[in-house]
């Protein structure tokens, strides 16, 4: 497959960015790009998206590039998984972990610049129940800020902070028996992640040494998390180095199943509600995405 064909997709309620400047940027682009040619077509529901990807991976379309966060990244991913059609990202939402991860710029326009020059690497994904991730899922803590943050108008750093701050001063870990990989481990874990990727966005990185082409993924258990152990935690996460902290164990898997009535759950920060079992399974190299790094960890 050659690179003629690219479908821009554009989420207008995504993160903090005005229609107009998302708009406005998409446009100079397919006027100064050359290399290819671009579609660009606005989505307002899922069902557009749906048709729209559908048409590009009939057509074999080269990419199908998404301006939007984590969750429109998500759910434009799960479609083209599978496919010989990639996934290209300019990150516009609150977080973009993804994006961060993939070594995507935070600048529309240099983003933009990217995806023309970009490798296609073939990346892992995960089925979280059954649900299509890409990046990081999660119960526990993380899972309670998700549901308070998706109950916010606002979007962006300092709202999701907010959030944060107003569920920490309440939140009660509980045990859980996890099972990874055939061996049950007990644990009382503030937050417990699932990391394809490093990073829940805003480069808040809570598996840095996880790999979206290593065939596993990356258990975090943070534990033990109060008003002390915090704010060396939340450095420990923005520098690079949580799994450094006492507080913090990283384990290897390629599937993970725990029992436990009422669990809150997400998946590449969007709120999933609660659900009594958690499976989370691997998918090894299940989608083509677009890379400015000639190698993606």
């Amino acid at each position: 497959m050659i690179l003629t064909r690219i479908l821009l997709l554009i989420n207008p309620h995504s993160g903090t960015h005005q229609r107009d400047e998302l708009i406005e940027a998409a446009n100079d682009w397919k006027e100064n790009t050359s290399l290819c040619d671009i579609e660009i077509v606005e989505v307002a529901t899922i069902e557009d998206s749906t048709v729209a990807v559908k048409k590009a991976i009939e057509e074999k379309y080269y990419a199908v590039v998404v301006m939007g966060g984590d969750g429109t990244v998500n759910t434009i991913g799960s479609m083209l998984c599978g496919s010989d059609t990639a996934l290209g990202i300019v990150p516009t939402g609150s977080g973009n972990g993804i994006a961060r991860h993939i070594g995507m710029s935070m600048s529309i326009k240099k983003a933009l610049e990217q995806i023309i020059m970009s490798h296609i690497h073939m990346v892992d994904t995960m089925k979280i129940n059954g649900h299509f991730c890409m990046g990081v899922a999660g119960t526990g803590f993380e899972a309670v800020v998700a549901d308070s943050f998706a109950q916010r108008q606002k979007r962006g750093l300092m709202t999701y902070s907010a959030a944060a701050i107003t569920e920490f001063m309440k939140y009660h870990s509980v045990p859980l028996d996890i099972d990874i990989d055939g061996k049950v481990i007990s644990r009382t874990p503030f937050t417990l992640s699932f990391a394809n990727s490093s990073q829940w966005g805003n480069d808040f990185k809570i598996a840095p040494r996880a790999g979206m082409t290593t065939g596993t993924i990356k258990v975090v258990i943070l534990s033990d998390i109060d008003q002390i152990t915090v704010m060396p935690c939340v450095a420990a996460l923005l520098s690079g180095n949580i799994q450094t902290m006492p507080q913090c164990e990283t384990l290897d898997a390629t599937h993970i199943h725990i029992e436990k009535k009422g669990m809150m759950y997400h998946i590449d920060g969007e709120y999933m509600g609660e659900c009594d079992s958690l499976d989370v399974q691997v998918i090894p190299s299940s989608l083509r995405i677009l890379s400015p790094l000639k190698k993606l960890k």
